[in-house]
C-alpha cells in the first residue's frame, strides 16, 4: 500500500477534503489517525457519514496506524491519511511509516499560535515537531486546495 497524500487538518475529514483531495489523488481509501477519534463512536460515524460510500474509510489510533503499515495488507490499495496535528506525523514516521511530504492544510487560529497563512496558524511546540520532521527528511507543503500553488512550509518557520 502507498501513502499517495498525507495532510493535517484541525477538522479531519470534511466535504473538501473527503471529495477535493481523494480525487485528485485518486485514492481509495480515506485513514483518520486520531488517538480521541478512534474511541469515539459518534466520531467514527460522522466521520463515516464525511468519507462516504465511494471509498473505503478508516479510523486509528497512532499505534494502529502503525501497526496496519507495517502489515502493508493490501499493496495496491492508494491511502490518503488524515490527522489534525503534526505530532501524529511524528510518531507514525518514527514507529516505521513511510510518509515522505505532508500536505499542511488547516491549522487554525488559537491562543499562543502565530500566523503562517491565511489558514495555518502553529504555535512553538508544533514549529519544533515540523522542524524535527524536516530533519528526518519529510517535506511539509501548504495548501488548502487540491489547485493551490504549494508553499514550503519550512521557509516560514
Amino acid at each position: 500500500m502507498a501513502i499517495t497524500l498525507a495532510r493535517i487538518d484541525e477538522r479531519l475529514v470534511h466535504g473538501q477534503v473527503a471529495y477535493s483531495w481523494s480525487v485528485a489523488y485518486d485514492v481509495d481509501t480515506i485513514i483518520v489517525v486520531d488517538d480521541i477519534c478512534a474511541k469515539d463512536e459518534t466520531q467514527k460515524m460522522l466521520i463515516g457519514m464525511a468519507v462516504g460510500k465511494e471509498k473505503n474509510g478508516r479510523i486509528f489510533t497512532v499505534d494502529e496506524a502503525i501497526q496496519y503499515f507495517k502489515e502493508g495488507r493490501d499493496s495496491r490499495e492508494k491511502v490518503f491519511l488524515v490527522a489534525k496535528d503534526p505530532d501524529v506525523y511524528l510518531r507514525l514516521v518514527k514507529g516505521g511509516v513511510d510518509i515522505k511530504s505532508i500536505n499542511v492544510g488547516g491549522m487554525y487560529y488559537g491562543p499562543g499560535r502565530k500566523q503562517l497563512t491565511k489558514s495555518i496558524y502553529v504555535d512553538e511546540k508544533q514549529i519544533g515537531i515540523f522542524k524535527e520532521l524536516q530533519a528526518l527528511g519529510v517535506q511539509s507543503e501548504i495548501r488548502t486546495s487540491p489547485k493551490d500553488k504549494s508553499i514550503d512550509l519550512y521557509k516560514l518557520c
